[in-house]
């Protein structure tokens, strides 16, 4: 009876693996052959978790896994209708399983990444199989650059929500993204750092200016810190140009809470 009861679907359309205490799959260095028995134990976890599952829709990974191939690959086979997916902070894939994954998830529409991912590895894969996507999130990382928006075009031409917040982001791909992303309903940009290098010399710029450069249409859609007024953007106007490699180090170092966080309600976690 229990077992029964334990496959109900009802139980399994979302899959928030984030609650796991991450200590138990975290990789500790200085421990000889760790890595293979922490990748072991995720390995037998997912199987076991998604051998109950049915019918899984929705498959939120722990910020802290070290996603490998193998349990990828394990993954997309058992959640054939998945719709939507956040990844950890470190993965490490290669072009073709990545194909194979993303193959077996043509529903997908909302999707969570972060700079460890290889951009030149998944975007093609999406564009390829997943058509269906509307929402991305860009997590963890540096620098959101016009090679993002010329992926994001091939790859997800329909997106109608997008989250770059607490990012370096280029004043050019900003513009590029509300310039060939035609059906974008909202942009999250909040507490991220736009940079211009026609601005100041080399700065970030606040909303008078992107009310001046971006296109009129784009400013309802645009989520942002109105006046800088958050503790994290005072933080960040504060420090000077001359320090621009402090910030991206900063940001590089986002936390699992700004991981989570989002005012696309359904890009929150």
């Amino acid at each position: 009876m229990w077992n029964k009861a334990c496959r109900d679907p009802s139980l399994w359309c979302k899959l928030d693996l984030s609650r796991l205490n991450s200590y138990f799959f975290n990789i500790p260095n200085n421990q000889p052959g760790a890595c293979k028995r922490s990748n072991a134990k995720m390995t037998q976890f997912i199987k076991y978790v998604l051998s109950l599952s049915n019918g899984t829709t929705c498959l939120v990974f722990n910020y802290n896994v070290h996603l490998t191939d193998e349990q990828f690959i394990i993954t997309a086979e058992r959640t054939p209708n998945l719709k939507r997916l956040v990844l950890p902070k470190t993965v490490e894939f290669s072009r073709v399983d990545v194909h194979v994954a993303m193959k077996s998830w043509e529903g997908l529409e909302s999707i969570n990444i972060t700079s460890n991912i290889p951009s030149h590895y998944i975007f093609p894969a999406i564009g390829k199989y997943c058509k269906n996507i509307i929402e991305m999130k860009f997590g963890y990382g540096c620098l959101f650059e016009e090679k993002h928006v010329e992926a994001l075009i091939k790859c997800a031409p329909n997106l109608e929500g997008l989250s770059i917040r607490s990012k370096m982001t280029k004043m050019e791909a900003l513009c590029g993204v509300f310039t060939f992303l035609e059906h974008l309903e909202a942009v999250n940009i909040l507490h991220s750092f736009i940079i211009d290098a026609s601005y100041r010399g080399l700065g970030d710029v606040d909303i008078c200016y992107l009310q001046n450069h971006l296109p009129p249409s784009s400013l309802g859609k645009l989520i942002y810190c109105e006046g800088g007024s958050c503790l994290r953007c005072k933080n960040g106007n504060s420090i000077t140009t001359g320090r621009i490699f402090q910030i991206a180090s900063i940001i590089m170092r986002a936390s699992e809470d700004l991981w989570r966080e989002d005012e696309i309600t359904s890009l929150a976690r």
